[in-house]
């Protein structure tokens, strides 16, 4: 008999290949505690799309709390310099998160994101250009890793000279919130923390004064001076969490979509051949190994999920990765099966009232990028006997370097 997931074979933090454990979680155990974050983990596909749907008993209020507290020397450096973002999206609750949501909405719709397309196609073909020469490359540093940052802080409105530090800041919060830092790599990590929230209260006050072309102003004009409709804080907060949310986790998933599209290498060659049908390729590889690999939520009250009784106040981690993989829902989960007459029912931007912001977004600067790759390089492939690294944390998934060449 395996041991069970519950037992110290479960390690949150390590994400460099979780398929099997959780593939045996779903069979023998699919709700279990796990002590070493003090978290209940949910793995299969109807119990975590239940949870997602009822936001009342399973709240959102925990979503960016870091799996290891903040010392008090680390709140006092948040303090000291005014480091003041509040809960607006992913970790709000109604009616607050009802408010900004709905005027949030308002900006990421697929009208909005198409006409930012032709900037975003600029982008993927100046990257893709910028490389055709230099195979072999670890195309997560020479492409990937910057691509869905410059997309995105152009459709923010920040200048693309600004790029590389808000990238390294935003980094800095990924490790900072979803990973186990020391206490001096937490103190560290805080020093970069401020300084990022102080550009971003900067961005939105330049905004007012000069409003431009971008989702951040486009923001503050829906605000018109009232903070009954929304603060100038609450837009702050908005853009640091896109910020942070809106582009590690493309970037991630782009990685994971080449890593396994030229592993087998079919499926690369059926997308040169015919790239009408990259969107649907992507929604499997969302499915199939999705960036944003869990996601949280807090009881509001006891309840009961397969079974397992669970009290107020606990904390569960829903493991996205395992729900796209129950067979229940995707027959022979662990294929790559572009056809299926599924494919976006996968969880990869959650469901219910929290359902990721930026979808349209993702979606289209993905396919952009992976049409400017098929179209000028077909011949791509990956170097053969590479070591796959993956960062410690609980939540985002994606190779740290990808070699590949041509």
């Amino acid at each position: 008999m395996p041991t069970c997931p519950s037992s110290t074979t479960f390690d949150p933090l390590d994400l460099s290949d979780p398929f099997p454990l959780l593939a045996q979680a779903r069979r023998q155990q699919p709700v279990f505690y796990s002590p070493d974050i003090d978290y209940w983990v949910i793995t299969r596909y109807d119990d975590i799309k239940a949870i997602f749907r009822d936001h009342e008993t399973y709240t959102a209020a925990n979503t960016i709390t870091p799996i290891v507290p903040f010392s008090d020397a680390v709140k006092q450096m948040l303090a000291d310099g005014d480091y003041s973002p509040e809960p607006v999206l992913s970790n709000n609750v109604p009616p607050s998160h009802t408010r900004i949501r709905a005027l949030v909405n308002r900006l990421f719709t697929p009208r909005r994101m198409k006409s930012f397309a032709p900037a975003i196609r600029d982008i993927a073909q100046r990257g893709v250009q910028r490389i055709a020469d230099s195979a072999p490359i670890d195309i997560v540093a020479e492409l990937t890793y910057e691509y869905p940052a410059y997309v995105l802080f152009h459709v923010l409105g920040v200048p693309a000279a600004d790029v590389p530090q808000v990238k390294a800041w935003a980094g800095n919060r990924i490790k900072l919130y979803y990973g186990r830092p020391s206490a001096a790599e937490q103190i560290a990590m805080t020093k970069n923390l401020v300084p990022f929230w102080r550009y971003v209260v900067d961005l939105v006050h330049d905004k007012v004064r000069q409003p431009q072309d971008d989702l951040t102003s486009d923001l503050i004009r829906l605000r018109a001076g009232n903070d009954s409709v929304l603060t100038l804080n609450e837009i702050a907060s908005c853009m640091i969490t896109l910020l942070v949310a809106g582009h590690e986790t493309t970037t991630a998933q782009i990685n994971n979509a080449l890593l396994h599209l030229l592993t087998e290498r079919e499926h690369w060659e059926a997308l040169c051949a015919a790239p009408a049908t990259i969107p649907q390729a992507l929604e499997e590889m969302m499915r199939y190994d999705p960036s944003v690999c869990t996601w949280r939520r807090q009881t509001a009250a006891a309840s009961t999920i397969a079974g397992v009784t669970i009290p107020a106040g606990a904390d569960l981690l829903l493991m996205l990765s395992s729900a796209n993989r129950d067979p229940a829902v995707f027959p022979e989960p662990d294929l790559i099966v572009t056809s299926r007459d599924n494919l976006k029912d996968h969880l990869a931007f959650g469901y219910g009232i929290h359902y990721c912001v930026g979808a349209p977004l993702a979606r289209l600067e993905m396919a952009v990028l992976l049409e400017t790759l098929t179209g000028a390089l077909p011949d791509m492939r990956l170097v053969r006997d590479q070591a796959l690294e993956y960062s410690r944390n609980i939540s985002f998934r994606g190779p740290a370097s990808l070699w590949v060449t041509w």
